[in-house]
C-alpha cells in the first residue's frame, strides 16, 4: 500500500462504527467523489480568474458545441441548460452587455431570435478551457501515461457498466439545427 491519505483515515474512523464496510469500495468510491469535488472547486477557481461565472461557462460552452455558426435559439439554449426561459433571457442580457453573445432575428424567419456567439465569447470561452486543460492535467500529473491510460480503460468499464443499467451518463451535445429549421 502507499502512503496514507485523509480517505484512509475516514475509512479507519467509519470501520469502527460499521463492521461490514468493505475498506476498498469505500476508498475507490470517496476518492472519486473528493476529485470530482476537487475539480469543481478548480473549475470555480478559473472560471473566476477570467470574471465568468459557471451559468456563463455553460451558456458559451453549449453555443461552441452547437457548431458553426455557433447559433441557437433562446429556446433551445434553455432546454440544453435546462434553465427557466425567463432566467436565461435575463443572463442573455447580462451576457450581450460583456460583448461575449449577441441577438438577431434569423434571416429566415424574423419572428424567431438567435443567439450567437462573438468573438469575444469564444475567446474568453477559449481561455477558459486553455486553464481548466491545464488544471486537469496538473491533477493528474503524479500518474505516468501507462497508468493514466490504465486509470482511463478502467473508469471507462465502470461507466459503461453503469450506462449498461441506465442513461448515459454524458448525453451528446446538441448539433444547432439550420436556422430555418429552428423554434
Amino acid at each position: 500500500m502507499s502512503e496514507p491519505d485523509s480517505v484512509d483515515r475516514h475509512i479507519a474512523h467509519w470501520s469502527r462504527e460499521l463492521s461490514d464496510l468493505d475498506p476498498q469500495v469505500e476508498g475507490i468510491t470517496t476518492r472519486m467523489h473528493m476529485l470530482v469535488r476537487l475539480l469543481d472547486r478548480h473549475k470555480e477557481e478559473w472560471l473566476a480568474q477570467g470574471g465568468l461565472k459557471p451559468w456563463e461557462f455553460k451558456v458559451l460552452h453549449h453555443l461552441v458545441a452547437s457548431g458553426p455558426p455557433y447559433r441557437a435559439t433562446p429556446s433551445m439554449l434553455a432546454e440544453w441548460l435546462d434553465t427557466h426561459p425567463a432566467t436565461l433571457t435575463n443572463r442573455l442580457d447580462r451576457m450581450e452587455r460583456a460583448g461575449y453573445v449577441d441577438r438577431a432575428h434569423d434571416p429566415a424567419d424574423r419572428r424567431r431570435l438567435l443567439v450567437g456567439l462573438t468573438p469575444a465569447g469564444r475567446a474568453v470561452w477559449q481561455e477558459r478551457m486553455d486553464q481548466g486543460d491545464r488544471s486537469e492535467r496538473a491533477l493528474l500529473a503524479p500518474l505516468g501515461p501507462h497508468e493514466r491510460e490504465l486509470l482511463d480503460d478502467l473508469l471507462r468499464r465502470l461507466v459503461r457498466e453503469a450506462e449498461r443499467n441506465g442513461p448515459p451518463l454524458m448525453p451528446d451535445w446538441p448539433s444547432a439545427p439550420e436556422p430555418s429549421d429552428r423554434r
